[in-house]
């Protein structure tokens, strides 16, 4: 079992990390704004800290002892979009002073334009409502690329997330900007989630950015 931090715990795909967490016998440190938005979680190995993900000092404080980082950080705002690349700076700033390097984080299908992408997401869905977030997710991936040699990260790339419970559909996973041939539509968080988790047991995607989408069920 693993000791987990989870930055981003209360939106609604880090509640699903962490509820799948502690779920397979993990400990949990969530890192929160609002710890009341996880009152409904109770479980001996879940901590709840309140802590400004843009403060390596704060951060510190809470990934001394920790085993793995997990940033579900999303951004809900269509204003100019720094959320990503600020949270990570801190993050790895954290990360370097406390010794840890494994990081797992979500950006998103489509980071950046490509032949190929799906027509839909680059003249439609991005233009229209996602643009800036996606810029921002970009460069975030380019720090950890560029300049984060030290960090043994994942960036795992959804597409459009959707609720649903936990499936037992197999993921598709693609090193690249998308899923070529994958169903179009949403993913479940509760399945990004399970992906996420099913990292800490394999080295396969270790310093990658791997899209991914449920494939057909079974």
């Amino acid at each position: 079992m693993k000791r987990l931090v989870v930055l981003g715990a209360t939106g609604p795909s880090g509640q699903e990390v962490v509820k799948q967490a502690l779920s397979a016998g993990h400990h949990v440190t969530a890192v929160v704004r609002n710890p009341d938005k996880l009152d409904s979680v109770q479980n001996e190995n879940l901590k709840v800290i309140k802590a400004d993900v843009f403060s390596a000092k704060d951060l510190s404080e809470h990934f001394r002892g920790q085993e793995v980082v997990m940033s579900c950080l999303g951004n809900r705002d269509r204003a100019p979009v720094t959320l990503y690349t600020e949270s990570m700076k801190a993050i790895v700033a954290a990360m370097r002073e406390t010794g840890l390097t494994r990081l797992i984080c979500i950006t998103s299908w489509c980071t950046e334009s490509r032949p190929g992408n799906p027509w839909l997401i680059e003249w439609v869905i991005k233009p229209l409502f996602i643009g800036k977030t996606v810029a921002n997710m970009a460069e975030m991936e380019h720090y950890l690329f560029d300049t984060c040699q030290d960090i043994n990260f994942t960036i795992v790339r959804p597409p459009g997330l959707g609720t649903g419970p936990v499936s037992d559909s197999p993921i598709l996973t693609h090193e690249g900007m998308h899923v070529p041939g994958a169903p179009g539509g949403r993913m479940n968080r509760a399945d990004v989630a399970r992906f996420m988790l099913s990292l800490l047991d394999t080295s396969e995607w270790d310093r990658k950015a791997v899209a991914v989408q449920t494939g057909p069920k079974r």
